[in-house]
């Protein structure tokens, strides 16, 4: 049966954890600062999206103001259907 006599020098052993253990920390850091860059850019892209949502809201209600002023004699199917109550038949459940 051969023996074999492995020799490991502890300095060594500790200096290739140490470098495996940076190395390892380095790539993870790596990885962080890019989702870090991701959720920035996906965070601008919501404020940009909001504002132009609230941007056609306010011009909506710009338009429905204008229109709410003005005498037209066409009802509008919105405003028929806030204003008229259900029709009741004269059946039973």
């Amino acid at each position: 049966m051969p023996v074999f006599d492995l020799t490991v020098n502890v300095v060594v052993l500790f200096i290739l954890m140490a470098l495996a253990a940076l190395a390892g920390f380095a790539l993870r850091s790596r990885q962080l600062a890019k989702k870090n860059r991701q959720i920035a850019s996906l965070e601008k892209e919501v404020i940009v999206v909001s504002a132009e949502i609230l941007q056609v809201h306010k011009e909506f209600c710009e338009m429905e103001m204008k229109l709410k002023d003005m005498n037209i004699p066409v009802i509008s199917i919105r405003q028929a259907a806030k204003e008229e109550p259900p029709k009741k038949d004269g059946r039973t459940a």
